[in-house]
Protein backbone atom coordinates (compact mmCIF):
# COMPACT_ATOMS: atom_id res chain seq x y z
CA UNK A 1 0.00 0.00 0.00
CA UNK A 2 2.85 2.38 0.84
CA UNK A 3 4.40 1.85 -2.62
CA UNK A 4 1.15 2.68 -4.40
CA UNK A 5 0.49 5.65 -2.14
CA UNK A 6 4.02 6.95 -2.67
CA UNK A 7 3.76 6.68 -6.45
CA UNK A 8 0.41 8.48 -6.45
CA UNK A 9 1.57 11.11 -3.96
CA UNK A 10 4.65 11.96 -6.01
CA UNK A 11 2.44 12.91 -8.96
CA UNK A 12 2.06 16.61 -9.51
CA UNK A 13 -1.36 18.11 -9.00
CA UNK A 14 -1.86 18.48 -12.75
CA UNK A 15 -0.83 14.86 -13.45
CA UNK A 16 -3.14 13.55 -10.73
CA UNK A 17 -6.02 15.63 -12.13
CA UNK A 18 -5.40 14.34 -15.65
CA UNK A 19 -5.27 10.76 -14.38
CA UNK A 20 -8.55 11.19 -12.49
CA UNK A 21 -10.17 12.75 -15.55
CA UNK A 22 -9.00 9.80 -17.65
CA UNK A 23 -10.52 7.35 -15.17
CA UNK A 24 -13.85 9.20 -15.25
CA UNK A 25 -13.89 9.31 -19.06
CA UNK A 26 -13.15 5.58 -19.17
CA UNK A 27 -15.98 4.96 -16.71
CA UNK A 28 -18.39 6.91 -18.93
CA UNK A 29 -17.34 4.80 -21.93
CA UNK A 30 -17.77 1.63 -19.84
CA UNK A 31 -21.26 2.79 -18.84
CA UNK A 32 -22.28 3.24 -22.48
CA UNK A 33 -20.88 -0.18 -23.39
CA UNK A 34 -22.56 -1.87 -20.42
CA UNK A 35 -25.93 -0.33 -21.14
CA UNK A 36 -25.63 -1.14 -24.81
CA UNK A 37 -25.81 -4.86 -23.99
CA UNK A 38 -27.54 -6.99 -21.42
CA UNK A 39 -24.43 -7.79 -19.46
CA UNK A 40 -22.08 -10.75 -19.45
CA UNK A 41 -20.00 -13.02 -17.31
CA UNK A 42 -18.43 -16.42 -16.82
CA UNK A 43 -19.88 -19.31 -14.88
CA UNK A 44 -22.11 -18.15 -12.07
CA UNK A 45 -20.76 -14.58 -12.11
CA UNK A 46 -22.88 -12.10 -14.07
CA UNK A 47 -22.06 -8.39 -14.48
CA UNK A 48 -24.67 -5.96 -15.75
CA UNK A 49 -25.98 -2.46 -15.23
CA UNK A 50 -28.39 -1.81 -12.38
CA UNK A 51 -31.33 -1.36 -14.74
CA UNK A 52 -30.57 -4.60 -16.64
CA UNK A 53 -30.36 -7.04 -13.71
CA UNK A 54 -31.95 -10.37 -14.74
CA UNK A 55 -34.84 -11.87 -12.71
CA UNK A 56 -33.47 -13.35 -9.48
CA UNK A 57 -32.73 -17.06 -9.69
CA UNK A 58 -31.18 -19.06 -6.90
CA UNK A 59 -28.19 -19.34 -6.50
CA UNK A 60 -27.19 -17.18 -9.47
CA UNK A 61 -28.55 -14.10 -7.69
CA UNK A 62 -25.68 -14.39 -5.19
CA UNK A 63 -23.15 -13.79 -7.98
CA UNK A 64 -24.91 -11.05 -9.94
CA UNK A 65 -23.16 -7.67 -9.76
CA UNK A 66 -25.08 -4.57 -10.83
CA UNK A 67 -22.22 -2.24 -11.71
CA UNK A 68 -22.45 1.45 -12.55
CA UNK A 69 -18.92 2.43 -13.65
CA UNK A 70 -19.12 6.19 -12.90
CA UNK A 71 -20.04 6.00 -9.18
CA UNK A 72 -17.73 3.00 -8.81
CA UNK A 73 -14.90 5.08 -10.27
CA UNK A 74 -15.69 7.90 -7.82
CA UNK A 75 -15.34 5.50 -4.87
CA UNK A 76 -12.07 4.16 -6.28
CA UNK A 77 -10.75 7.70 -6.75
CA UNK A 78 -11.71 8.49 -3.14
CA UNK A 79 -9.58 5.55 -1.99
CA UNK A 80 -6.63 6.72 -4.13
CA UNK A 81 -7.07 10.29 -2.84
CA UNK A 82 -6.95 8.98 0.73
CA UNK A 83 -3.72 7.07 0.09
CA UNK A 84 -2.26 10.19 -1.51
CA UNK A 85 -3.06 12.56 1.37
CA UNK A 86 -1.95 10.00 3.98
CA UNK A 87 1.43 9.65 2.31
CA UNK A 88 1.83 13.41 1.87
CA UNK A 89 0.76 14.09 5.47
CA UNK A 90 3.32 11.56 6.67
CA UNK A 91 6.00 13.25 4.58
CA UNK A 92 5.05 16.67 6.01
CA UNK A 93 4.90 15.49 9.64
CA UNK A 94 7.89 13.14 9.55
CA UNK A 95 5.69 10.09 10.17
CA UNK A 96 2.14 9.15 9.31
CA UNK A 97 -0.33 10.72 11.76
CA UNK A 98 -2.74 7.80 11.17
CA UNK A 99 -1.84 4.20 11.96
CA UNK A 100 -2.08 1.44 9.39
CA UNK A 101 -5.01 -0.06 11.26
CA UNK A 102 -7.02 3.15 11.04
CA UNK A 103 -6.06 3.59 7.38
CA UNK A 104 -7.19 0.02 6.71
CA UNK A 105 -10.51 0.81 8.42
CA UNK A 106 -11.04 3.78 6.10
CA UNK A 107 -10.24 1.79 2.97
CA UNK A 108 -12.40 -1.06 4.29
CA UNK A 109 -15.29 1.37 4.73
CA UNK A 110 -14.95 2.51 1.13
CA UNK A 111 -14.76 -1.11 -0.07
CA UNK A 112 -17.85 -1.98 1.98
CA UNK A 113 -19.66 0.98 0.41
CA UNK A 114 -18.74 -0.21 -3.09
CA UNK A 115 -19.84 -3.78 -2.36
CA UNK A 116 -23.11 -2.58 -0.84
CA UNK A 117 -23.91 -0.32 -3.77
CA UNK A 118 -22.73 -2.61 -6.59
CA UNK A 119 -22.71 -6.14 -5.20
CA UNK A 120 -25.42 -8.82 -5.31
CA UNK A 121 -27.40 -6.89 -2.70
CA UNK A 122 -27.68 -3.93 -5.10
CA UNK A 123 -28.77 -6.03 -8.08
CA UNK A 124 -32.09 -6.91 -6.43
CA UNK A 125 -32.72 -4.06 -4.01
CA UNK A 126 -35.58 -3.03 -6.29
CA UNK A 127 -37.17 -6.46 -5.88
CA UNK A 128 -36.71 -7.21 -2.19
CA UNK A 129 -37.24 -4.41 0.31
CA UNK A 130 -35.13 -6.34 2.83
CA UNK A 131 -32.06 -5.92 0.62
CA UNK A 132 -32.67 -2.20 0.26
CA UNK A 133 -33.04 -1.91 4.02
CA UNK A 134 -29.74 -3.74 4.51
CA UNK A 135 -28.11 -1.22 2.15
CA UNK A 136 -29.66 1.66 4.08
CA UNK A 137 -28.38 0.25 7.36
CA UNK A 138 -24.82 -0.27 6.09
CA UNK A 139 -24.53 3.10 4.35
CA UNK A 140 -25.78 5.18 7.27
CA UNK A 141 -24.51 3.29 10.32
CA UNK A 142 -21.60 0.94 9.50
CA UNK A 143 -19.57 2.35 6.59
CA UNK A 144 -19.36 5.99 7.87
CA UNK A 145 -17.55 5.31 11.17
CA UNK A 146 -15.11 3.04 9.36
CA UNK A 147 -14.33 5.76 6.80
CA UNK A 148 -13.99 8.43 9.50
CA UNK A 149 -11.67 6.20 11.55
CA UNK A 150 -8.97 6.99 8.99
CA UNK A 151 -9.23 10.74 9.77
CA UNK A 152 -9.35 11.80 6.09
CA UNK A 153 -10.08 15.48 6.81
CA UNK A 154 -7.22 15.75 9.31
CA UNK A 155 -4.80 14.18 6.85
CA UNK A 156 -5.93 16.57 4.14
CA UNK A 157 -5.38 19.60 6.39
CA UNK A 158 -1.87 18.40 7.26
CA UNK A 159 -1.01 17.61 3.63
CA UNK A 160 -2.52 20.87 2.35
CA UNK A 161 0.12 23.09 3.94
CA UNK A 162 -0.17 26.36 5.84
CA UNK A 163 -1.32 28.53 2.96
CA UNK A 164 -4.29 26.34 2.09
CA UNK A 165 -5.18 25.91 5.75
CA UNK A 166 -5.25 29.70 6.13
CA UNK A 167 -7.52 29.95 3.08
CA UNK A 168 -9.94 27.35 4.49
CA UNK A 169 -9.96 28.68 8.06
CA UNK A 170 -12.53 31.49 7.47
CA UNK A 171 -14.97 28.95 6.05
CA UNK A 172 -14.51 26.61 9.01
CA UNK A 173 -15.16 29.45 11.46
CA UNK A 174 -18.11 30.94 9.60
CA UNK A 175 -21.35 30.99 11.59
CA UNK A 176 -23.32 29.17 8.87
CA UNK A 177 -20.76 26.37 8.69
CA UNK A 178 -20.67 25.99 12.48
CA UNK A 179 -24.47 25.66 12.52
CA UNK A 180 -24.38 23.12 9.70
CA UNK A 181 -21.67 21.08 11.46
CA UNK A 182 -23.52 21.10 14.81
CA UNK A 183 -24.24 17.62 16.23
CA UNK A 184 -27.96 18.43 16.45
CA UNK A 185 -27.92 19.02 12.70
CA UNK A 186 -26.38 15.56 12.35
CA UNK A 187 -29.17 13.99 14.41
CA UNK A 188 -31.77 15.84 12.33
CA UNK A 189 -30.24 14.61 9.07
CA UNK A 190 -29.89 11.08 10.43
CA UNK A 191 -33.62 11.04 11.15
CA UNK A 192 -34.96 13.15 8.27
CA UNK A 193 -33.12 11.57 5.32
CA UNK A 194 -34.47 8.01 5.72
CA UNK A 195 -37.90 9.17 6.89
CA UNK A 196 -38.42 11.48 3.90
CA UNK A 197 -36.97 8.83 1.58
CA UNK A 198 -39.61 6.28 2.57
CA UNK A 199 -42.71 8.42 3.19
CA UNK A 200 -42.41 10.58 0.07
CA UNK A 201 -42.49 9.29 -3.53
CA UNK A 202 -38.66 9.27 -3.58
CA UNK A 203 -38.27 5.55 -2.87
CA UNK A 204 -40.79 4.46 -5.50
CA UNK A 205 -39.20 6.85 -8.00
CA UNK A 206 -35.80 5.29 -7.28
CA UNK A 207 -37.07 1.87 -8.41
CA UNK A 208 -37.11 3.05 -12.03
CA UNK A 209 -34.81 6.09 -12.06
CA UNK A 210 -31.09 5.32 -11.82
CA UNK A 211 -30.16 8.92 -10.96
CA UNK A 212 -32.60 9.07 -8.03
CA UNK A 213 -31.49 5.58 -7.01
CA UNK A 214 -27.82 6.50 -6.67
CA UNK A 215 -28.61 9.96 -5.28
CA UNK A 216 -30.36 8.12 -2.45
CA UNK A 217 -27.21 6.11 -1.77
CA UNK A 218 -25.21 9.34 -1.58
CA UNK A 219 -27.72 10.96 0.78
CA UNK A 220 -27.65 8.02 3.18
CA UNK A 221 -23.85 7.97 3.22
CA UNK A 222 -23.66 11.75 3.72
CA UNK A 223 -26.16 11.66 6.60
CA UNK A 224 -24.17 8.86 8.21
CA UNK A 225 -20.86 10.72 7.88
CA UNK A 226 -22.38 13.86 9.39
CA UNK A 227 -23.90 11.96 12.32
CA UNK A 228 -20.76 9.97 13.20
CA UNK A 229 -18.31 12.86 12.70
CA UNK A 230 -18.30 14.18 16.31
CA UNK A 231 -18.23 10.63 17.73
CA UNK A 232 -15.29 9.10 15.85
CA UNK A 233 -12.07 10.67 17.08
CA UNK A 234 -9.31 12.09 14.93
CA UNK A 235 -11.37 14.41 12.76
CA UNK A 236 -11.30 18.22 13.06
CA UNK A 237 -14.35 19.59 14.83
CA UNK A 238 -15.15 22.27 17.37
CA UNK A 239 -17.90 20.07 18.85
CA UNK A 240 -15.87 17.85 21.19
CA UNK A 241 -18.56 15.87 22.98
CA UNK A 242 -17.84 14.78 26.54
CA UNK A 243 -18.33 11.07 27.13
CA UNK A 244 -21.69 11.40 28.93
CA UNK A 245 -22.98 13.70 26.15
CA UNK A 246 -21.64 11.29 23.54
CA UNK A 247 -23.64 8.44 25.07
CA UNK A 248 -26.84 10.51 25.03
CA UNK A 249 -26.06 11.47 21.43
CA UNK A 250 -25.75 7.81 20.43
CA UNK A 251 -29.11 7.01 22.03
CA UNK A 252 -30.67 8.71 19.00
CA UNK A 253 -29.85 5.53 17.07
CA UNK A 254 -32.43 3.56 19.01
CA UNK A 255 -35.72 5.48 18.54
CA UNK A 256 -34.96 6.41 14.92
CA UNK A 257 -34.34 2.82 13.86
CA UNK A 258 -37.20 1.57 16.01
CA UNK A 259 -39.66 3.94 14.35
CA UNK A 260 -38.50 2.98 10.85
CA UNK A 261 -38.69 -0.70 11.77
CA UNK A 262 -42.26 -0.39 13.03
CA UNK A 263 -43.20 1.65 9.96
CA UNK A 264 -42.62 -1.44 7.81
CA UNK A 265 -43.30 -4.28 10.23
CA UNK A 266 -46.68 -3.26 11.60
CA UNK A 267 -48.87 -2.73 8.47
CA UNK A 268 -50.80 -5.74 7.20
CA UNK A 269 -50.65 -4.51 3.60
CA UNK A 270 -47.79 -3.88 1.16
CA UNK A 271 -46.87 -0.19 1.32
CA UNK A 272 -45.24 0.09 -2.11
CA UNK A 273 -47.41 -1.13 -4.99
CA UNK A 274 -44.47 -1.56 -7.47
CA UNK A 275 -42.85 -4.11 -5.13
CA UNK A 276 -46.11 -6.03 -4.84
CA UNK A 277 -46.42 -6.18 -8.63
CA UNK A 278 -42.98 -7.73 -9.21
CA UNK A 279 -43.19 -11.51 -9.85
CA UNK A 280 -41.08 -13.50 -7.39
CA UNK A 281 -39.81 -16.92 -8.36
CA UNK A 282 -38.33 -17.51 -4.92
CA UNK A 283 -37.94 -15.81 -1.58
CA UNK A 284 -40.60 -14.25 0.67
CA UNK A 285 -43.72 -12.65 -0.76
CA UNK A 286 -43.99 -8.86 -0.79
CA UNK A 287 -45.71 -8.54 2.60
CA UNK A 288 -43.38 -10.92 4.43
CA UNK A 289 -40.40 -9.23 2.75
CA UNK A 290 -41.63 -5.86 4.03
CA UNK A 291 -42.03 -7.23 7.56
CA UNK A 292 -38.55 -8.77 7.50
CA UNK A 293 -37.17 -5.41 6.34
CA UNK A 294 -38.80 -3.73 9.33
CA UNK A 295 -37.39 -6.37 11.69
CA UNK A 296 -33.90 -5.90 10.22
CA UNK A 297 -34.06 -2.16 10.83
CA UNK A 298 -35.52 -2.51 14.35
CA UNK A 299 -33.21 -5.28 15.62
CA UNK A 300 -30.13 -4.03 13.76
CA UNK A 301 -30.62 -0.49 15.05
CA UNK A 302 -31.10 -1.65 18.63
CA UNK A 303 -28.03 -3.89 18.45
CA UNK A 304 -25.81 -1.25 16.88
CA UNK A 305 -26.94 1.36 19.39
CA UNK A 306 -26.04 -0.99 22.26
CA UNK A 307 -22.65 -1.82 20.74
CA UNK A 308 -21.86 1.88 20.20
CA UNK A 309 -22.82 2.70 23.79
CA UNK A 310 -20.63 -0.12 25.13
CA UNK A 311 -17.66 1.11 23.08
CA UNK A 312 -18.07 4.68 24.34
CA UNK A 313 -18.48 3.42 27.92
CA UNK A 314 -15.24 1.45 27.55
CA UNK A 315 -13.46 4.52 26.14
CA UNK A 316 -14.79 6.61 29.03
CA UNK A 317 -13.57 4.09 31.60
CA UNK A 318 -10.15 3.88 29.91
CA UNK A 319 -9.90 7.69 29.86
CA UNK A 320 -10.73 7.92 33.57
CA UNK A 321 -8.20 5.19 34.35
CA UNK A 322 -5.44 6.99 32.47
CA UNK A 323 -6.36 10.27 34.15
CA UNK A 324 -6.28 8.58 37.55
CA UNK A 325 -2.82 7.14 36.89
CA UNK A 326 -1.48 10.56 35.88
CA UNK A 327 -2.93 12.19 39.01
CA UNK A 328 -1.49 9.44 41.21
CA UNK A 329 1.90 9.84 39.57
CA UNK A 330 1.80 13.62 40.04
CA UNK A 331 0.76 13.27 43.69
CA UNK A 332 3.49 10.71 44.30
CA UNK A 333 6.11 12.96 42.74
CA UNK A 334 4.98 15.84 44.98
CA UNK A 335 5.26 13.76 48.17
CA UNK A 336 8.73 12.30 47.52
CA UNK A 337 11.32 12.70 50.30
CA UNK A 338 14.07 14.97 49.17
CA UNK A 339 17.44 15.58 50.77
CA UNK A 340 17.49 19.16 52.03
CA UNK A 341 20.79 20.94 52.56
CA UNK A 342 21.17 22.22 56.14
CA UNK A 343 21.20 25.97 56.67
CA UNK A 344 24.56 27.70 56.49
CA UNK A 345 26.46 27.61 59.72
CA UNK A 346 24.71 24.44 60.96
CA UNK A 347 26.52 21.89 58.80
Amino acid sequence: MNGIAGAVARMSGRTALLAASGVLLASVAATLALRGGGGGGAGWVWVCSWAAAPPPEWPRALFTFAVEPVPLALIALAAVWYLRVRWRAGAAAGRSPVSRRRAAACLGGLALTAFTVFGPVAAYDGTFLTLHMAQHFILITIAPPLILAGAPATLWLIAAGRERRRAVRPLLHARAFRAFAHPLTGVALFAAVPLLWYVTPAFEESLDNAFVHFAGYALFLFAGLHYWWPVVGGNPTRWHLAYPVRMVYLLALVPIHAFLGLLFHEPDNVIYAPLAAIPRGWGPDALLDQQIAGAVMFIGGEALGLIALLIVAWQWASHEERLGRRLDAAAGAGNEWRAVAPPEGRA
